[in-house]
């Protein structure tokens, strides 16, 4: 079983698995790179744990406490922590928090993805968020201006929360629209930096994996 129980820094994302079927393994790996601190979900702790993974935290359903007990008798030292109502999202934003990091990946999938956005959008002013599914991963940016340097050919969805918004793309040939819209996609022919701003923060970025 790989471990990740070395010394941390909270200024490292922290890694929350909300669901992982279906899930790349491969991008769990490198989400798992540098030993973040893993709240895991019930959902997802069993495929999770039979990877070969060490969690820090399980967030089990309160009825189900015993039964997590004893399956996760060789993940010591773990935390079990239960909730009511299925808060799983919500009480390990409010575990990280408490905690003092200040950014987190956070896995899905992509059935779950619209009911994990929006708990997700009350926590950005707190938490550096970006959501991963198995075909995507999405960036919430809270301020009105994004950069990134970008491979060639690079395709992106810019999604604006709160209603149309005026969007300005620095780095692609093809201006953005003068109108205000909802989304936006957005297509980089060549490697190079790219800027992007909305008139109406936080907006998303989505990327295909």
């Amino acid at each position: 079983m790989s471990s990740h129980h070395i010394v941390r820094d909270e200024q490292e994302p922290a890694l929350i698995v909300h669901k992982l079927d279906p899930f790349p393994t491969e991008v769990l790996h490198a989400l798992l790179e540098w030993s973040p601190t893993v709240i895991a979900c019930e959902a997802a702790i069993n495929r999770f744990t039979s990877l070969g993974h060490k969690l820090d935290v399980g967030l089990i359903s309160f009825h189900n406490f015993d039964k997590w007990q004893q399956q996760l008798a060789d993940q010591q030292p773990v935390k079990i922590i239960t909730t009511q109502n299925g808060g799983f999202l919500m009480t390990a934003l409010t575990v990280l928090q408490k905690e003092g990091h200040n950014a987190v990946n956070v896995v899905t999938d992509d059935d779950s993805y619209h009911e994990v956005v929006e708990p997700l959008l009350d926590w950005i002013h707190v938490l550096d968020v970006v959501l991963f599914t198995s075909t995507k991963r999405i960036l919430f940016v809270r301020e009105g201006t994004f950069k990134k340097w970008v491979p060639a050919k690079t395709k992106l969805d810019l999604v604006c929360i709160h209603g149309p918004c005026k969007w300005d793309v620095d780095g692609v040939k093809s201006a953005a629209p003068s109108m205000e819209i909802d989304e936006l996609r957005i297509y980089k022919q060549e490697e190079g930096e790219l800027i992007i701003q909305s008139n109406q923060p936080p907006f998303l970025v989505i990327e295909e994996l």
